[in-house]
């Protein structure tokens, strides 16, 4: 098990090659990376939720009403856009930042020091996704928007583009839809050439089913929801006949841990850190880690612990150093953690 922990100030650990070695560690956990490592917050951001690593500023989207703006090498949080709707996501490509908000897709011009200028709506009257309104949104390898709709509910029929993931052009033109079926994804990465996301598993079925998901992207592939969860018939549509075949997942988390943001790190030879958010309805309550998910031959084998303490992780983003930034909505903070 490969765990941090921030309350440390300096912990230390051995390295292999391309994998963390599991050490024990006393009452503060294992660190990352030959010798000592260090682990703090980067900044103070109110509900801070996905972000975008833009040269040597991070942007941070928040569940409020604000985008913020933090040197990657640390400082003060700066309000740089304002007067949205829940802007939880944000990506940048070519000297550009992307904020998803929950009616909208809205672009600025980066300028210097992450001030942004030339705000523009490219894509308004996105779908109502009620309680799953926090879009998460990513640029691909084919230089395309991609776009996160959830469901509006817990278990029901989605209507329209709720329940899907859509990408477009950067202008906000040629919307389709990539995926369908999806309960809730707020959180997707490319490794190898395909898209990898998560998807929010059911809540009020028991403590132990279903399952979240990561998925492998399969263009217009339908996912699921609401007929299942994983490979879980969900309540009210066991008897159902879906409407297509069901592309199952490809890894199976634990029931109610909230998988969100997933990035593939190259400081950890293509693995991925995937951010558990944390139960909020299960007797006893689980997530609330940064789980590290080994791939072998393409494919996801295991999931362990990487890192806990870090409240209610969000979002997880490698630095140009190959530190791990972590986001936390519930302590309104952005963890960093160097090698």
């Amino acid at each position: 098990m490969d765990v941090f922990s921030p309350k440390a100030g300096f912990l230390s650990a051995r390295i292999g090659l391309l994998a963390l070695v599991s050490v024990a560690a006393a009452a503060s956990g294992v660190a990352l990376g030959p010798g000592p490592a260090r682990a703090e917050v980067l900044a103070r951001v109110p509900a801070a939720r996905e972000m975008a690593v833009c040269g040597d500023i991070l942007f941070v989207g928040t569940k409020r009403s604000s985008v913020y703006a933090v040197p990657v090498s640390g400082g003060r949080a700066r309000r740089v856009a304002s007067g949205f709707s829940a802007p939880n996501g944000v990506a940048c490509s070519r000297g550009r930042l992307f904020v998803a908000s929950s009616d909208r897709v809205t672009a600025f011009d980066i300028g210097p020091g992450g001030a942004l200028s030339g705000r523009r709506d490219i894509r308004r009257g996105l779908p109502n996704s009620g309680a799953h309104n926090l879009r998460y949104i990513a640029v691909g390898p084919d230089s395309r928007l991609y776009v996160s709709f959830g469901s509006p509910c817990n278990i029901c029929l989605p209507r329209g583009l709720q329940s899907t993931i859509v990408s477009m052009n950067q202008d906000g033109s040629d919307l389709r839809r990539v995926a369908w079926g999806v309960r809730n994804s707020v959180g997707f990465a490319w490794r190898g050439g395909t898209m990898f996301f998560t998807d929010n598993g059911a809540d009020r079925m028991g403590d132990d089913i279903p399952p979240d998901e990561l998925n492998a992207l399969r263009p217009g592939g339908f996912y699921g929801f609401p007929y299942f969860g994983g490979r879980t018939r969900l309540k009210g549509f066991q008897d159902a006949r879906p409407p297509a075949q069901q592309i199952p997942p490809v890894f199976e988390f634990q029931a109610h841990v909230a998988t969100l943001g997933i990035h593939f790190f190259r400081s950890l030879g293509g693995d991925a850190l995937v951010a558990e958010h944390g139960s909020w309805n299960r007797s006893v309550p689980v997530g609330r880690q940064v789980v590290r998910v080994r791939f072998r031959g393409g494919r996801p084998v295991s999931a362990t612990t990487f890192l806990r303490g870090v409240g209610r992780p969000v979002d997880v983003k490698e630095a140009p150093d190959g530190s791990v930034l972590v986001s936390d909505d519930a302590g309104g903070a952005i963890y960093v953690f160097r090698r």
